[in-house]
């Protein structure tokens, strides 16, 4: 519906490429910029236009915004709106945009893939993908977590069905790969992400894609897997090694010292992707911090084997033969 909106004071912004989002706190805005890292336009005055700006938006999309209604959403085809009235924001108005373009970042030459690793982990990660491995992107807001989902989804095959599932449509799979099959699935007040995943299982799925797992559908996302379907998906933690731990912390009454809970997720999950933003002077950085290999022993316990780490000499890793052997241990 806003597709064709005329943002005004932020139009420029809007039409920058390398900004990915823009937020106003009711005295500055503030701006994401894949190389500059993210800075304030200063000095900002044209408080009333944003203003005006808002409640342009909100007649445009007819929804109340006020007092009583104070909470507005709103999304274009490549935009993602949210805005806080200032009844409940205290420091005044709050607007948040994100862009969600139908393009992956990562083929860009100055901010791309070719940064984030040696080409061998990426290479790595794309056979991964071949043999339809269950892979989870973990990393602090910011850190390149969707647009990394979109680079690996690259490398499934025309054939295979993928379904993804979001609360905002951000991975934009379908829109990118038309000639793909797929199906994009939106979670909404009365479509859980427990109900979205139980019903892709009835739409032969080969991959089942959320934008990121949070709390119970945790369990569905596991049982889904033991049906054959491959997953990709992305998780708040604080490395690959940690990814197990926090999703047993998102299963509901699960006793963190259960073996059998641990081993579960160990063996349904194949490959843990860590990824970091650093932001200095030179600008912004995104990197694979690390690559692990989750897996099961012969007494059934969880066991990682790191596959690569950030600025580790040792390259030598034979991770096509990894591969290989690995295939007659996980049936696909």
């Amino acid at each position: 519906m806003l597709n064709e909106f005329d943002f005004g004071i932020l139009q420029n912004h809007i039409n920058d490429d390398q900004i990915t989002d823009i937020n106003y706190n009711g005295k500055q805005i503030w701006v994401d910029h894949l190389v500059k890292g993210r800075y304030p336009i200063e000095p900002f005055i044209a408080h009333d236009a944003i203003q005006a700006l808002v409640y342009k938006i909100a007649n445009y999309v007819n929804c109340p915004f006020n007092a009583t209604t104070p909470v507005l959403e709103a999304e274009t085809s490549e935009l993602r709106i949210s805005i806080l009235h200032q009844s409940i924001a205290r420091g005044g108005l709050s607007l948040s945009i994100r862009k969600t373009p139908s393009v992956c970042r990562l083929h860009d030459d100055v901010t791309g893939i070719k940064h984030y690793a040696p080409y061998w982990v990426v290479e790595f990660l794309q056979d991964a993908i071949q043999d339809r491995r269950n892979i989870m992107i973990s990393g602090l807001p910011g850190s390149g977590k969707t647009e990394f989902v979109k680079y690996l989804m690259e490398s499934i095959p025309a054939f295979q069905r993928v379904i993804t599932i979001e609360d905002s449509l951000e991975l934009r799979y379908g829109d990118i790969h038309p000639k793909k099959d797929h199906v994009m699935l939106k979670v909404q007040e009365h479509f859980t992400y427990e109900k979205a995943i139980k019903t892709s299982l009835r739409q032969r799925p080969d991959w089942i894609c959320v934008s990121e797992i949070r709390g119970i559908e945790i369990i569905y996302l596991l049982q889904s897997i033991s049906t054959g379907t491959s997953l990709i998906s992305t998780v708040h933690a604080e490395s690959a090694y940690s990814i197990p731990y926090r999703m047993m912390i998102m299963m509901p009454g699960s006793d963190l010292s259960n073996q059998s809970i641990s081993s579960m997720i160990h063996d349904s999950l194949d490959i843990g992707v860590h990824l970091e933003i650093s932001t200095s002077q030179k600008g912004v950085q995104r990197k694979i911090r690390e690559v692990v290999y989750y897996d099961v022993n012969s007494e059934y316990e969880g066991v990682k084997q790191t596959i690569y780490q950030k600025n580790e000499k040792n390259k030598a890793i034979k991770y096509r033969q990894f591969l290989e052997n690995d295939r007659s241990n996980k049936m696909y």
